[in-house]
């Protein structure tokens, strides 16, 4: 069989009935050999009801679906939770093993044979094990478990086409030592192998899963399909049978420590890492929030659409629909100057934040590949901890001072929805973003820098003290932050492209209909005199923050895009304590729409809400409080 009999796009209605998963630990391949294994791609999308991303392609007459990186196929986690479905729904896997740590995959390699799930083993990254002076006997390991095993090199494609050739030979052992634990689940249990095999290991959403199928009728419900006190034993006698294997494939030798190795003892070290890492996040922000939120975005959308696309569309467009009689709507939503459909929505999207997406994709590739960015989250970690988060948080807080909008969608790194909840809560409420920054620097320059120091302390503050109020007021515990930390390597140009390619991919699906309906609500509004309803509604609040009526529309321009807010202040007749406090409000004001129509899609609508109302009444509280003072 072939990997790649056709090429490009296909249609998810195309993809043949068989499936194959693709398994492994975090970090070991899977993403790259995914991109080796299937020439065509149908979809990145989010695995249904979760935030996960799980991408699905074409391997020969095989539909393939990768999995969220996991240990094993359980339920500590959301990433567990949602490789064991697929897995479970799958006709074969493909177990992916780094060659350089046996030890610890071949515990998910045992547990779907376990499962007798048909397999075939990756043992990828043998390049970097022989590097590492170990050598693996993989004629004795394919004895051992009894199912294919082909070396690979996932990045320069080595193995890949043995393994295309292989799929057809996945199998499982004819018998596995789990079998002796199923005697203690009830005799009237019905459940395949692979369901007796997570029941006796305890999980709970299969013996639901079981019970609701009517796979068992004895009385007590899911309690009598979960035998207490059998995960461990499991586990420790697979713990065992592991160490037997490694025993006898495995002959390491000592081998000289590598400059990646010393390179990340440099930066996994407070005292040195600090520093390193410190010059890691300032050439990020530089990257992103300089080069391409200022730079780059400044020639895309001020010169590419301001200055040529917009006109040519609105001369265009308005030859054929003119701004009169039945069709003055239509045009009006089309080429209004807050967000026309075909201009300023249009400019934003592409203008604005394609830049910021693929340069955000490119840089997070790079970190990944690299091995940086598990050493970034350690090494925050404790600061984080602190307001309910762990060092995972690092990344959306990095990108939302480049885009807001931009960094929710970073949040779903984040392992828990408590998590994923406070992040966003912080992005929307105390994070400026590079547009709205690059204007409100300006203002604070021409007071003095003890105003901006006076600015930048406000909102540290409020950031943290707003993360310990989510982080008493939501249910539940954060997780502490449990990573692998792959190996230091130099990470290839091809393989960042193909990621920033798909997940901008990605990104564009989801957003391009959330911004266009958002576009044409706000159009619709601003037609009907609507927005003058609500700008005239908010004049009376203005005063509670010693700011003049016409404050009211610079909170409105905010509401659309954060920075029309503080461009709005720029012509206004202010004095120093005015402009401070006024940046105060606009800063910890709600985030743009877009951005809210992002954050009620990817948590919920009424969190959304609850995050809406929130940030008024913080940046109006915290407003009031320093109007009292300075003014």
């Amino acid at each position: 069989m072939s990997c790649h009999e056709t090429g490009g796009e296909a249609n998810v209605d195309d993809l043949p009935d068989e499936t194959v998963a693709l398994a492994g630990a975090p970090n070991v391949g899977k993403s790259v050999l995914f991109g080796e294994l299937a020439d065509t791609y149908v979809d990145v999308s989010n695995y249904p009801g979760t935030t996960v991303d799980t991408t699905i392609g074409r391997v020969g007459d095989y539909t393939l679906t990768d999995t969220p990186g996991a240990y094993g196929i359980s339920s500590f986690n959301e990433e567990e939770r949602i490789a064991r479905d697929i897995v479970l729904d799958a006709d074969v896997v493909i177990n992916v093993v780094d060659a350089t740590h046996l030890d610890r995959d071949l515990f998910l390699t045992l547990q779907l044979l376990d499962m007798g799930k048909p397999t075939v083993v990756a043992l990828n990254m043998i390049d970097e094990a022989e590097r590492d002076g170990i050598e693996i006997d993989v004629d004795e390991l394919e004895r051992r478990l009894g199912v294919p095993v082909v070396p690979t090199v996932a990045v320069d494609g080595t193995g890949v086409d043995e393994l295309c050739a292989r799929i057809d030979e996945a199998t499982v052992p004819d018998e596995t030592p789990i079998e002796e634990w199923f005697d203690e689940l009830p005799d009237d249990v019905e459940a395949s192998q692979a369901e007796k095999t997570l029941l006796v290991e305890g999980d709970e959403p299969t013996a639901e899963r079981v019970t609701q199928r009517g796979g068992v009728v004895a009385d007590g419900g899911t309690a009598t399909l979960v035998p207490d006190g059998l995960r461990e034993e499991v586990y420790g006698h697979r713990r065992d049978r592991i160490g037997t294997i490694t025993d006898e494939v495995v002959t390491p030798t000592d081998g000289p420590g590598s400059i990646a190795e010393r390179i990340s003892d440099l930066i996994l070290s407070p005292l040195t890492g600090t520093p390193i890492m410190l010059g890691l996040l300032a050439m990020i922000y530089y990257l992103i929030g300089d080069l391409v939120a200022q730079g780059l975005v400044g020639i895309t959308e001020g010169v590419v659409f301001g200055e040529y696309y917009v006109p040519f569309v609105t001369d265009a467009v308005g030859s054929v629909i003119p701004a009169t009689g039945w069709t003055e709507p239509i045009h009006f939503v089309l080429l209004n100057d807050n967000l026309g459909l075909l201009t300023v929505t249009v400019q934003y999207i592409v203008g604005v934040l394609l830049p910021l997406v693929v340069a955000f994709y490119f840089v997070i590739g790079i970190l990944e590949d690299s091995g940086v960015l598990p050493r970034l989250a350690v090494l925050t970690d404790r600061g984080l901890s602190r307001i309910g988060l762990n060092g995972r948080a690092i990344i959306p807080m990095i990108v939302g001072v480049g885009c807001v909008t931009m960094a929710v969608i970073t949040t779903r790194m984040m392992g828990s929805r408590r998590e994923r909840l406070i992040a966003t809560g912080l992005l929307g409420l105390a994070i400026p973003c590079s547009a709205q920054l690059g204007v409100i620097m300006g203002l604070l320059a021409g007071l003095g820098l003890v105003w901006w120091f006076g600015y930048v302390g406000v909102l540290l503050l409020v950031f943290g003290l707003a993360g310990l109020a989510l982080d008493r007021v939501l249910p539940g515990e954060s997780q502490a932050l449990v990573t692998e930390l792959p190996r230091m390597r130099v990470p290839r140009f091809r393989n960042i492209v193909r990621k920033t390619w798909n997940r901008t991919k990605m990104f564009l699906r989801e957003a391009i209909p959330l911004f266009g309906a958002t576009a044409l609500v706000i159009s619709v509004l601003d037609y009907v005199g609507g927005l003058d309803v609500i700008e005239r509604a908010l004049e009376p609040i203005t005063s509670l923050v010693g700011m003049p009526t016409d404050f009211a529309q610079v909170l409105i321009l905010g509401v659309i895009r954060r920075d029309f807010a503080a461009a709005g202040m720029t012509d206004m007749a202010l004095g120093p304590a005015q402009v401070f406090v006024g940046l105060v409000v606009i800063t910890l004001f709600v985030p743009c729409i877009l951005s809210m129509v992002l954050i009620a899609q990817e948590r919920d609508v009424k969190s959304g809400m609850i995050m809406w109302i929130g940030s008024w009444v913080v940046a109006f509280l915290v407003g009031g409080i320093l109007a009292g003072v300075l003014l």
